[in-house]
């Protein structure tokens, strides 16, 4: 089923959680890629001025048909290489963790834990990696996942769920911003502030670079602007 949907020009996205379930996806994508037509796309330019990524970053690929697995959230050891090879998207809510923390270890066992919400694997394997809300099953709030990739701390500070996997706040934001807008063929017009892009964006309370994970968690949105208007001002 997949290999004829990718044929026929669709861009694939799964949805798998446990191990095994992405394990079935990367299966189905490996048979996928070998029919699939690649979409052309200008590749984003990675020494770019505006660039805050620090560290290892997606190798992103202009001809790559960008199969994508949401969620992603526990992988065997040997599929982070396999992710990487075919180009597939890991499609991810950090803020799933500030809930699933409270259970996973005892689920998994500490050795898949290991394997579990791994952002750091993922840049290291040089996966790309797209952040997002999973809205409506938590929170729309974005803050709440920059939180939970920076600290891997639930939201009280008193608890942490291998913090190895952290990232950093800019690679954290880029993931939201740059990365989401390649998985889906967009990284021209979105997921950037410079002339030619849509002028979609918000002025905050504060500046995240600066802030500490704790003041990120309560960040406010002051303004919110889309296609060049205002929408939303806060009281």
């Amino acid at each position: 089923m997949a290999s004829e949907r990718a044929a026929a020009g669709f861009q694939l996205g799964f949805h798998a959680i446990g191990d095994e379930a992405n394990t079935i996806a990367l299966n189905a994508f490996t048979a996928a890629e070998q029919v699939a037509t690649p979409r052309p796309s200008a590749q984003p330019v990675q020494d770019h001025p505006y660039q805050i990524v620090e560290g290892p970053v997606a190798l992103f690929d202009p001809r790559s048909v960008r199969l994508r697995i949401e969620h992603a959230q526990v992988l065997l050891p040997g599929d982070f290489d396999r992710f990487a090879a075919l180009g597939v998207i890991a499609s991810m809510q950090p803020s799933h963790l500030l809930d699933d923390m409270n259970w996973a270890a005892a689920r998994l066992g500490a050795e898949r834990s290991r394997y579990a919400y791994a952002w750091r694997s993922m840049l290291d394997h040089h996966i790309t990696l797209a952040f997002g809300t999973d809205y409506p099953v938590e929170s729309i709030n974005p803050f709440r996942g920059l939180y939970a990739a920076i600290t891997r701390k639930n939201e009280a500070g008193t608890a942490t769920f291998h913090p190895e996997q952290c990232l950093s706040i800019t690679e954290a934001i880029y993931a939201y911003t740059q990365a989401s807008a390649y998985a889906e063929f967009r990284e021209t017009v979105k997921g950037r502030l410079e002339p030619g892009f849509l002028a979609d964006f918000i002025v905050l309370d504060r500046d995240l670079l600066k802030a500490t994970p704790e003041e990120i968690l309560h960040t406010k949105v002051l303004r919110t602007v889309v296609g060049g208007k205002t929408v939303y001002t806060a009281r």
